[in-house]
């Protein structure tokens, strides 16, 4: 594994240079605008930008079991359109959970057991300079902050232009020299945590410094859960307790949620199911003598709160053989599998996905009768087809296997080809499948 990968230029230095133009004639490529999506990356939320969301529908009762027929049924009348090529095994070995991602998503889902493939890709960080992001979409991490102490908030005013706001092209509040404002700009989803590790949901929140000058008194930015649009005293919560930000800088942070906001609700037959609103406070408990209190928070639906784009950060490993199993990292893929497109000579052809989840996936590489090595593109495509920025690779070439001493008298069969082994990790194998799952309502 590397931070540097193969020595490539930093994602928008290709986009710039017109180094990734060969990957958009691809015909997946042209449904999703590949192109247009990388021209527009470096401000980010390219999928709320486009619409794509409106591509993500999903009957529950067929998504459980991606090889059905009825799972096959509504993809041919346009449900799932960028679901791609999934092993007959996807899925076995898997645990189920509620998601408490956005409305269009399941509620109930595959989650892969915990296991070193999974704990690699969860906690992988990729390094600033490779980072694909644009900046104000890398979080900033800062200290836990301590419980907020309830007291009483403002009416909120309507984040900018989406329910769960945004930061693109977004225009400042006017704000007298020596005086401050903290505004709340987006919230989005980031991945639902994890049963098997006792895990929460993450929120990605944004907000901007609008003052003249730099905000240096620290201050907490903090989530709470709920069943109702009250904000009240002993919701669950967590946060965290920002230093500093510059004048006119616009931030980001994680929040990830305790486990127990995922059991919260109660659907109609008295099942939990996750928590209904989210509170966000900036600024939670007063420290900064803002001027316009209104904009330091929101009351949002859990449902209405879209995921982050999706973005690529590493390939475990980079160099192996033609067939082998690889696992990629990064965030944004959702819970569903989406395609995972190899680009190599020109040439679109698309992986088998074993295994998917919001933070990674798990997949195959298509056979590539390769005479030496060659430098493929790795594109991951959501769901609703928005797609993550590429990864470079280099695929060796298959070995072949050793010959047999003899063959069987008139036998046609000459030297056996084998494509080689697998690369990456000797992940243990999965675990028994798991019981089928309860009716959902």
């Amino acid at each position: 594994m590397g931070s540097t990968p193969n020595g490539a230029a930093r994602f928008p230095d290709r986009v710039k240079s017109g180094q990734l133009d060969a990957l958009s004639k691809g015909q997946v490529a042209q449904k999703v605008q590949l192109s247009q999506q990388y021209k527009m990356a470096q401000q980010g939320d390219v999928a709320r930008r486009l619409n794509l969301y409106s591509n993500a529908r999903h009957p529950y009762a067929v998504w459980n079991n991606v090889h059905s027929p009825e799972f096959r049924r509504h993809v041919d009348i346009g449900y799932f359109p960028y679901h791609g090529v999934v092993s007959v095994s996807f899925g076995v070995g898997s645990i189920h959970g509620y998601y408490a991602g956005p409305g269009f998503y399941p509620q109930y889902v595959y989650y892969p057991h915990w296991s070193p493939w999974v704990a690699w890709s969860w906690g992988y960080q990729p390094n600033p300079y490779w980072d694909p992001r644009p900046y104000w979409c890398r979080p900033v991490y800062y200290e836990p902050a301590p419980p907020w102490v309830y007291g009483p908030t403002p009416v909120w005013v309507a984040m900018p232009v989406a329910s769960c706001g945004t930061w693109v092209d977004v225009p400042p509040v006017a704000v007298p020299p020596l005086q401050y404002d903290l505004q709340l700009l987006a919230v989005r989803f980031v991945d639902p945590g994890h049963p098997e590790e006792r895990l929460g949901p993450r929120y990605r929140v944004w907000y901007r410094n609008n003052s003249p000058q730099p905000v240096t008194q620290g201050f907490n930015v903090v989530a709470l859960a709920s069943n109702d649009p009250v904000l009240r005293a002993g919701l669950p919560q967590a946060g965290v307790r920002v230093r500093s930000v510059a004048a006119a800088d616009t931030q980001s942070v994680d929040i990830r949620l305790p486990v127990e906001v995922n059991a919260m609700g109660r659907a109609p037959d008295g099942s939990p199911i996750p928590f209904s609103n989210l509170h966000v406070l900036v600024d939670a408990n007063r420290e900064v003598p803002d001027i316009y209190p209104s904009n330091n928070g929101a009351r949002l639906a859990r449902e209405e709160i879209l995921p982050i784009d999706p973005a690529s950060f590493e390939i475990d490993t980079r160099s192996g053989a033609a067939t082998g199993t690889l696992v990629m990292a990064g965030e944004g893929y959702g819970p569903q599998p989406g395609q995972v497109m190899v680009h190599l000579g020109g040439v679109e052809m698309q992986a088998e996905i074993a295994s998917w989840y919001d933070l990674g996936v798990q997949f195959k590489m298509p056979v590539l009768p390769l005479a030496s090595p060659a430098q493929a593109e790795l594109v991951v495509i959501r769901g609703d087809g928005a797609a993550a920025n590429p990864l470079p690779m280099t695929v060796m070439p298959a070995a072949p296997a050793a010959a047999p001493a003899a063959y069987p008298p008139g036998s046609p069969v000459g030297p056996a080809y084998s494509p080689g082994p697998s690369v990456g990790p000797a992940y243990p194998p999965p675990p028994a499948p798991q019981a089928p799952l309860p009716p959902l309502q």
